[in-house]
């Protein structure tokens, strides 16, 4: 089990989430509360149709979603009567009743940066195709480099942490991506030092790691390190994926793969099409915005 430092629950989730991507559905449940409350236009929505867009996708799973909504701990359920139920009082709730759910008051106000950052994470955990409840390696630095690049920093430097200690070998790659991270969320605060980290911790790393291209990654941060030295701003990096062929791979084996890719994005679409929609639906598509670091 993954041990979590001090954090908000929302921090909390993204990273059980990560650690086990066979609990994405709790990203789904903040999504359709998120489109329940854009649609209805209260923070308060009914139990059963937030139940009922949950699972849509859950649906053999209905039963145990006191057990999300208890691990997620950002919401609160109301009766009629004014009982409120958080925590594991949420156990006690009975289904046949008339419910509300709310988000919790104090992270209300955060509403649109955690309904933006939640949708970003949907959409990287579908991209990974990983359901498998243990990632390895490859698994994590495959999304901690769709984490940076879709700018979730914050969540990015809190799972690198983690990562260090998790994948020891990997170091040196998730100790420069938390740092790099560290530059964006704090431009001013020691940014040369921290380039110059992750520029020494890249060096540990092959030209092509795990099929990032550390070595463009290594000239962008060079390029940054200069900019910073001459009182310039720094530009948004992205890490850039290298597809290579293995030698010796026989034309079976490519044939095999080419069949394999293309039922991986026959099961993917299904994810994507429900992803476009909730977008459309939450309105959140071009609002950056609502990103707040």
């Amino acid at each position: 089990m993954l041990e979590i430092k001090e954090r908000n629950p929302f921090s909390n989730l993204v990273l059980e989430v990560l650690d086990d991507p066979s609990k994405k559905e709790m990203i789904f449940y903040f999504l359709c509360y998120s489109q329940l409350v854009r649609r209805e236009g209260s923070f308060h929505v009914e139990l059963e149709k937030f139940l009922s867009c949950a699972y849509r996708n859950f649906k053999n799973n209905r039963h145990y979603w006191k057990d999300v909504m208890v691990e997620m701990n950002l919401f609160v359920i109301s009766d009629l009567y004014g009982n409120l139920y958080t925590g594991k009082d949420i156990y006690k709730v009975d289904e046949g009743g008339i419910y509300m759910v709310s988000l919790r008051k104090d992270y209300v106000y955060l509403f649109d940066s955690i309904s933006y950052k939640a949708l970003k994470l949907w959409n990287i955990l579908s991209r990974t195709g990983t359901y498998r409840k243990h990632m390895t390696a490859q698994d994590a630095v495959f999304v901690s480099a769709l984490l940076f690049n879709d700018g979730l920093y914050e969540e990015l430097k809190g799972y690198c942490e983690v990562c260090v200690e998790r994948y020891q070998l990997e170091s040196s790659y998730f100790r420069a991506l938390g740092w790099l991270s560290e530059v964006y969320l704090e431009p001013s605060t020691k940014a040369h030092q921290k380039l110059k980290a992750v520029l020494s911790e890249l060096q540990n790393l092959s030209g092509v790691y795990y099929g990032v291209n550390i070595l463009k990654l290594r000239r962008d941060v060079e390029v940054a390190l200069g900019r910073v030295e001459r009182g310039k701003g720094i530009e948004t990096i992205k890490l850039e994926f290298v597809n290579y062929k293995r030698k010796g791979e026989g034309l079976l084996s490519r044939l095999f793969l080419k069949f394999k890719g293309f039922l991986r994005g026959l099961f993917n679409r299904e994810d994507k099409n429900r992803l476009y929609a909730l977008e459309g639906a939450l309105c959140i598509k071009n609002s950056r915005t609502l990103y707040i670091n």
